[in-house]
């Protein structure tokens, strides 16, 4: 969801900011690249033991949940041609799943904020399941949720480790671009079947 269907980045480029300017750390430069594939409650462990926190991992993900919400259900845009993309597979009977490493708080109030909850046929969070990014299982449970085979199935991610990671279970991956992982572009386009800037680029 989040750098793939929802431009929603810079929203957590200033919770990191802001989260931890409050405890007095600067954002190092590798942090968001860090947690990208974890968990909310693997971030919230990393956090704390790197940054020697005093916080409860319950405490941050509560913090980052309240930081995020109002921005999720108001004010989050969808990557550009994404809706009428997602709508044409509807039409033509795909079905779809969104695995996300947001909340249910959150994945919930940013799809329903930009029209498209209604489109998903079902729903599957990193935090719900305890299963993150840099394990394969979590697309292959996502098909499954859908009744389908891993091997008949497209995934599109933004994040270089999730694009190998999808990449070993036998989908079909399309790559979509964002600033953050910019730097990746070469990689990403070895790695992935398609690299795509805007799914307009889509049949």
């Amino acid at each position: 969801m989040d750098g793939t269907i929802l431009d929603s980045i810079e929203v957590w480029d200033k919770i990191d900011v802001d989260f931890l300017g409050a405890r007095g750390v600067e954002v190092p430069e590798d942090y968001a690249r860090t947690i990208s594939t974890m968990t909310g409650e693997e971030c919230a462990k990393y956090s704390i033991e790197r940054f020697n926190l005093k916080d409860t991992v319950e405490g941050l993900i509560k913090e980052w949940d309240e930081r995020a919400l109002f921005e999720y259900s108001n004010n989050l845009k969808l990557k550009k041609g994404a809706k009428a993309y997602i709508e044409r597979l509807k039409e033509r009977g795909v079905k779809i799943a969104l695995a996300t490493s947001s909340s249910k708080t959150l994945y919930t109030a940013a799809m329903k904020n930009t029209g498209i909850y209604g489109y998903f046929d079902t729903f599957i969070s990193t935090d719900e399941t305890g299963i993150n990014k840099r394990d394969p299982h979590v697309y292959v449970y996502a098909a499954e949720k859908l009744g389908l085979d891993i091997t008949d199935c497209v995934v599109f991610e933004d994040v270089p480790t999730a694009v190998k990671t999808a990449k070993t279970t036998g989908a079909k991956v399309i790559c979509m671009w964002d600033k953050r992982w910019d730097a990746f572009k070469a990689e990403m386009k070895e790695t992935a079947d398609k690299y795509i800037y805007s799914f307009d680029e889509m049949e």
